[in-house]
């Protein structure tokens, strides 16, 4: 009586499921909670860039108003400028990039840009809608800056390359404000 071992069990059509705590892969096709997959990185970088642009033309608008009377130099932002008007200038670019980013993000889903790419944010725990806090928050860890002297460029652009490099290389392409209000980027279409 030789004793061998028992055959090996028939090959399986299904894959193994992944180990717990794993995170879905980096392909395009990457489910997520609530079953969407992931927005493509190159479409939010592109609707980042067009969204960026939007809030800029109307923040140049807006200040542009504010300054018309101003004499001071080309602009209307001379030598001469006051701390006060400079404060008024960042308190508009905050308001127009607030309504822009993390009201219509809540109410809607996303930014303009993200939504007519087919894109929404969505929270990464459920993959439901996300919450006022995450909205905030996301809009939040960049446009801060923008009331720190010398910081309101360099921190926002080291915030961008690290996200960039997130959005590309990481398994759930969350940016570096994705990763603080815990929040994915799904497409819709």
């Amino acid at each position: 009586m030789s004793m061998s071992p028992p055959p090996p069990p028939p090959p399986s059509s299904t894959p193994p499921p992944p180990p717990p705590g794993a995170s879905p892969s980096s392909g395009a096709g990457s489910a997520v909670p609530g079953g969407r997959p992931l927005g493509s990185a190159g479409m939010r970088v592109l609707a980042r860039f067009l969204d960026s642009l939007i809030v800029g033309i109307i923040n140049l608008v807006l200040i542009g108003a504010l300054l018309s009377g101003d004499t001071g130099s080309v602009g209307g932002l001379g030598a001469d400028v006051s701390a006060g008007k400079l404060f008024v200038i960042a308190l508009i670019g905050l308001a127009v990039g607030f309504v822009y980013d993390p009201v219509i993000t809540k109410l809607k889903g996303g930014t303009p840009m993200k939504l007519a790419f087919g894109m929404n944010v969505v929270r990464a725990d459920t993959g439901g809608p996300v919450e006022w806090s995450h909205a905030v928050i996301r809009w939040g860890v960049v446009a801060i800056w923008a009331i720190v002297p010398v910081l309101s460029f360099l921190v926002p652009l080291v915030l961008l390359i690290v996200s960039l490099v997130f959005i590309f290389t990481k398994p759930l392409r969350q940016a570096v404000w994705d990763l603080a209000a815990k929040t994915l980027v799904v497409s819709v279409r």
